[in-house]
């Protein structure tokens, strides 16, 4: 019979119900929190801090910091991380399908394929951050040399559907 609750997580800490901030899980500092239900059943499968403007600006302060250190991290380095994801994501996919049918509604398989399609992102943007390089661009003046570099800017803000969230994450994150 397939896995059809939480209680079926072989990692049930893959399930997390408070924001991660500064590598911490953090609650609402409201206490505030909202519910998620499963759309197959309307049951409560979690709740979840309802993160307001002291959180967002912790979160945007905390991956500025962040970023100090990561912008000076090698392609090399970034590729590994990115290969690292989706090697997790793989070897957890029945779990994180589980996860995403209970939250979402989708059918075990579709959500496994997300979880399989997700993984696909992060593998090939592994292989590009690998071949970033910047080039030389010819322009009309042959006494100019127009040159670019391709470096990592400042923090992101990656919004994602709720249609394919792993997968629109993963293809979001993975790029940035």
């Amino acid at each position: 019979m397939p896995p059809q609750s939480l209680s079926d997580l072989k990692r049930k800490d893959l399930l997390q119900s408070k924001g991660y901030i500064n590598a911490e899980w953090v609650s609402a500092a409201s206490g505030a929190t909202f519910d998620v239900i499963n759309p197959a059943n309307l049951k409560r499968i979690a709740t979840l801090p309802e993160m307001g403007k002291e959180e967002t600006i912790a979160a945007i302060q905390a991956a500025h910091a962040a970023f100090q250190s990561y912008k000076k991290t090698s392609a090399r380095q970034r590729a590994r991380m990115l290969r690292k994801w989706s090697d997790l994501c793989l070897e957890h996919a029945d779990d994180l399908a589980l996860i995403l049918t209970l939250e979402n509604g989708k059918t075990l398989t579709e959500a496994k394929g997300e979880v399989t399609y997700a993984a696909s992102f992060l593998e090939w943007f592994a292989g590009e951050a690998e071949r970033v390089h910047g080039e030389v661009v010819p322009t009309a003046n042959l006494n100019q040399r127009v040159l670019t570099f391709k470096q990592p800017l400042g923090v992101a803000a990656c919004l994602a559907p709720w249609n394919f969230p792993i997968a629109m994450i993963t293809r979001k994150v993975g790029a940035a």
